[in-house]
């Protein structure tokens, strides 16, 4: 005898099925790692972080203290950076060490893939060069921000500014006292037999590039941020303050 299943019963147990497998979705899409951006090649991504032991000037300035080159790949993008030396480090461990979890993802306008191809190629013949805890102005040590201003002005692209260190804003006291505890191996005041009051006043005078002036550069557009907890009236989204329009790149 043939048995026919009443349609109300059909219809019961095909929205409980249907019920088990949206939530099976659901739990498999919330779970389920997922990049906060499209990456492309040349992305800059900033946080604040102290993997890099240099001055803590970019901390006085109330800005980003760390920033680096983004290398998309199929794979998992990684992000080339100047750490205890300059390294690539996978995106996701990168974006860990970030206070409160916050970061920020900027692009630069008209960048074409080939030139973002050039700039992560760039970066990359700087891997394994050491840190630069004085932000000498030098490439044969570096900091993250002068990584990667260097990186794209090897492609003919001028990202950030530089100014002295004395004229970069925020309380250097701070700056000062971390200087005065390792300047003895600084190797340049050593040779000039300067003293640690002479050799801060040559060290101050130095240019150097911050993260926020690649950042706040007219030409960089943001792409994504996740803002970090309010603290000492500072977060990333206030830290970037107004922009002028964008213009395109060179």
């Amino acid at each position: 005898m043939l048995c026919v299943m009443k349609p109300s019963i059909a219809i019961t147990l095909g929205s409980g099925v249907f019920a088990i497998l949206l939530a099976a979705y659901l739990f498999a899409y919330a779970t389920t790692v997922r990049d906060p951006v499209e990456w492309q090649n040349g992305d800059v991504i900033v946080q604040d972080s102290r993997v890099e032991k240099i001055l803590p000037l970019f901390e006085a300035e109330g800005g980003f203290t760390h920033v680096g080159i983004v290398e998309a790949r199929p794979g998992g993008a990684v992000v080339i950076e100047a750490a205890e030396k300059v390294v690539e480090t996978p995106v996701r461990e990168f974006l860990s060490r970030g206070e409160d979890g916050a970061f920020a993802v900027y692009r630069l306008n008209g960048l074409s893939a080939e030139q973002g191809e050039k700039v992560v190629a760039a970066a990359r013949r700087q891997i394994g060069k050491p840190n630069d805890f004085f932000l000498h102005k030098s490439w044969d040590q570096l900091y993250s921000s002068e990584l990667v201003r260097l990186a794209f002005s090897d492609v003919g692209l001028d990202v950030g500014r530089t100014q002295r260190m004395s004229r970069v804003s925020g309380d250097l006291a701070g700056v000062r006292s971390e200087f005065l505890r390792a300047w003895s191996t600084h190797e340049e005041c050593h040779k000039r037999n300067l003293t640690s009051d002479q050799c801060w006043t040559m060290v101050s005078k130095q240019e150097v590039v911050t993260p926020s002036s690649i950042v706040n550069d007219a030409r960089m557009t943001k792409v994504f941020e996740l803002a970090k907890a309010e603290k000492k009236g500072f977060t990333l989204s206030r830290a970037n303050g107004d922009k002028n329009e964008a213009a395109p790149a060179p």
